[in-house]
């Protein structure tokens, strides 16, 4: 799985655990910031990398993860989530489908912000559901997807 990560400087030192941790992991990285860049460049080129289909998924850090958040959720087909637990991000996976994981630089110690991004690379969409549930559910993503080319015409 391609994975493209990048933090101002708030986000930086937390990136760089997480960027370590992921690459141990097997996943190939993709750093847009081997240098902490402004918050609004790292969401964007992050957002823009997802958006492309060049990577399966992001990750963007900066102080709070608002900001970062905020910038990414403006990009056709980025969903992204700002997570402060593990559980979060195992359910934005499971339930949202999300594809880049937005994080706190100022307010997640390396271990947790290590163990988000592990669970969220690790856990697939609609994971856990019954077959019934799945039906029931699935169909939400897809209406997202639909209303998404209504507001977002070519």
């Amino acid at each position: 799985m391609k994975i493209i990560i990048g933090a101002d400087p708030y986000g930086y030192a937390l990136k760089e655990e997480v960027k370590k941790a992921i690459t141990e992991e097997g996943y190939e990285v993709f750093d847009v910031s081997p240098e902490p860049i402004e918050y609004y460049n790292a969401a964007k080129l992050v957002a823009e990398g997802v958006q492309s289909g060049k990577y399966d998924r992001g990750i963007v850090l900066c102080g709070t993860g608002m900001g970062v958040s905020i910038i990414a959720n403006k990009h056709k087909g980025v969903y992204a989530a700002l997570c402060e637990s593990w559980f979060q991000a195992r359910r934005a996976r499971i339930c949202n489908n999300t594809n880049v994981l937005c994080m706190a630089g100022m307010l997640t110690g390396f271990s947790l912000g290590v163990e988000m991004a592990l669970v969220w690379l690790k856990t697939e969409y609609l994971e856990g559901y019954s077959p019934e549930e799945i039906e029931l559910f699935g169909g939400d993503f897809q209406e997202l997807l639909d209303v998404e080319k209504e507001l977002f015409l070519p």
